[in-house]
């Protein structure tokens, strides 16, 4: 996907959310952050059957201002963006709708469950499942349980780009709801649902507080503090 073409779907990604977002049907959606811009570069062409990009990390909104002029809000799929207002608007008597969760391990996704139902408990929830298959013939099981439950939303936290196949193979088997992805969303609220103490939240220090709490966080803040600048400052001076 050319960065023109990116940071246009970023752009009208933003400009649509929350109204457009959470009502069209049949739309597949994800996150882009300086750890993950590097896949997206090496598979382009799945980035771009995706309806929307939002952007993840307060360095790539800096950056898209800086050589863009474009003011993006971070919206990711958690607890300090996009997730407490999906679950507030299901959180509802008069809401009809529902979501399916898919993602981590097994007994992670069970405790974050708990912490969903205990903090949104008229949220309803059609089915969820973990995000390791044995092999293609059980993904297609779990593909084939969620046509057959067509739940509302789909929130998958598969990491990067399995958790992107997984949405556009999903609305290719005739899912007609609204997909998301969340990354480590799932796994990191397994411990509490605010996953990110407030202050963190705040002064936009979440990638210094998962380098502290978190493995191999050394490598990923190199990525995003060094390796991403460089690389999106690059592809965005070459194709202007």
């Amino acid at each position: 996907m050319p960065i023109k073409d990116l940071v246009a779907k970023i752009e009208q990604s933003a400009a649509e959310y929350p109204l457009v977002t959470f009502s069209t049907k049949g739309k597949i959606y994800s996150c882009v952050n300086p750890y993950s811009y590097h896949i997206m570069r090496k598979n382009s062409a799945l980035y771009s059957e995706l309806d929307g990009l939002f952007v993840d990390g307060m360095t790539m909104c800096w950056w898209l201002r800086i050589l863009w002029g474009k003011r993006i809000p971070r919206l990711s799929f958690d607890m300090a963006g996009m997730a407490v207002d999906l679950f507030e608007r299901l959180n509802s008597e008069a809401s009809e709708e529902n979501v399916y969760f898919i993602g981590a391990k097994q007994e992670e996704l069970e405790a974050s469950i708990r912490q969903f139902r205990k903090a949104y408990p008229l949220m309803r929830i059609s089915g969820y499942r973990n995000g390791y298959f044995a092999d293609n013939e059980e993904r297609s099981r779990v593909i084939e349980d969620i046509l057959k439950r067509n739940p509302t939303f789909v929130i998958v936290g598969m990491g990067s780009p399995l958790q992107e196949r997984f949405v556009v193979d999903l609305r290719k088997a005739g899912y007609r709801g609204v997909a998301f992805t969340c990354g480590g969303f799932l796994h990191q609220t397994s411990r509490r649902i605010n996953y990110y103490p407030q202050w963190v939240d705040k002064m936009n220090l979440r990638a210094f507080y998962r380098l502290t709490h978190e493995k191999g966080m050394v490598k990923r803040l190199w990525k995003v503090l060094v390796a991403f600048p460089v690389q999106f400052a690059c592809d965005s001076i070459l194709n202007k």
